[in-house]
C-alpha cells in the first residue's frame, strides 16, 4: 500500500457519505418492515434494514463505491496496512474489491474454526505481524466485528481497524466497545446520512420517516417495544 493520501477535506467526506447513501437508496437496498420488525442476529428489532449486498450486481455504484473506499483508506491509514482480511460471507466481495485497488494481500475469516492451528478460522497466507485492516459490508452494534477482529489477533495479526460500507452508529455501546477493545471504525456512510437523502427523495411515507426517526433517536427503547431485545444483547452484528 502506498504512502497516505493527504487527509480528505469535510467536504470530500460529505460528499463520499452522500453518494453512498444515494446508491443504497437507488438500489432500494434500504428496507422498511411491513408487518414485523427485522430480527437482527443480535436480538435488536428494528423498522429498517439495509442490504448492503445489492452493491455486487450493480457495477457501476459497485465501482463507484469501493473507489470511495480506497481514497478514504489510502487518506487515514495509507501504508499502515499490510493485508485485508474480509468476514465470512458478506464481507468478502468487498474485500476482494478493496484489496484490489489497494494492491494488497487479503484473507478472509470464517464465522467458525475450520480444522487445527491458530489459523484454523482464517483462509490464505496471514503472516505473523501483518497489520490487517477487517472489512465487512455493515455492521449494527459491532459485537460480531469484535469478535471477528479477535481472532484475527489470536491468529497473529495486528489489527487496530475496521472497515464497512454502512455503519448504522446508533447503539450506545458500540462506540464504548471499540475503544475497550482498540478499534477505529471506518465507514463510508452511517444511518443519519441515508435518512438525511431521504427526505429530498420521499423515499419513505411521512407515517413511516417518524418511525424510523424515533428509532434512529432511541434504537433500545425501539426494540424493546418490538419485541427485540432489553438492554444490550449477547449476540452479534
Amino acid at each position: 500500500m502506498s504512502p497516505s493520501d493527504p487527509p480528505l477535506s469535510a467536504e470530500a467526506i460529505c460528499a463520499i457519505a452522500g453518494d453512498t447513501a444515494q446508491a443504497l437508496l437507488a438500489l432500494k437496498a434500504v428496507l422498511v418492515y411491513e408487518r414485523q420488525p427485522f430480527i437482527y442476529s443480535t436480538g435488536w428489532a428494528s423498522p429498517v434494514y439495509v442490504d448492503c449486498r445489492r452493491l455486487m450486481s450493480h457495477p457501476v455504484w459497485r465501482r463507484r463505491l469501493m473507489d470511495h473506499a480506497a481514497a478514504l483508506l489510502r487518506a487515514r491509514l495509507g501504508a499502515s496496512i499490510e493485508v485485508i482480511a474480509g468476514t465470512e460471507t458478506a464481507g468478502i466481495p468487498f474485500a476482494s474489491w478493496i484489496a484490489d485497488r489497494l494492491d494488497l494481500p487479503m484473507v478472509y475469516v470464517r464465522k467458525k474454526s475450520v480444522g487445527w492451528g491458530s489459523h484454523a478460522q482464517i483462509e490464505g497466507d496471514l503472516p505473523q505481524g501483518a497489520r490487517c485492516l477487517l472489512v465487512d459490508d455493515l455492521t449494527t452494534d459491532g459485537l460480531s466485528k469484535i469478535g471477528t477482529a479477535r481472532a484475527l489477533r489470536q491468529a497473529g495479526a495486528q489489527l487496530s481497524d475496521i472497515f464497512v460500507i454502512f455503519n448504522y452508529d446508533v447503539y450506545p455501546q458500540s462506540r464504548r466497545v471499540y475503544d475497550e477493545n482498540g478499534f477505529t471504525m471506518h465507514a463510508l456512510a452511517t444511518w443519519n446520512d441515508v435518512f438525511s437523502e431521504t427526505k429530498a427523495l420521499s423515499y419513505f411515507t411521512p407515517a413511516r420517516a417518524r418511525e424510523i426517526k424515533a428509532f434512529l433517536a432511541d434504537p433500545v427503547a425501539w426494540s424493546a417495544s418490538h419485541g427485540g431485545a432489553v438492554g444490550a444483547p449477547g449476540g452479534h452484528g
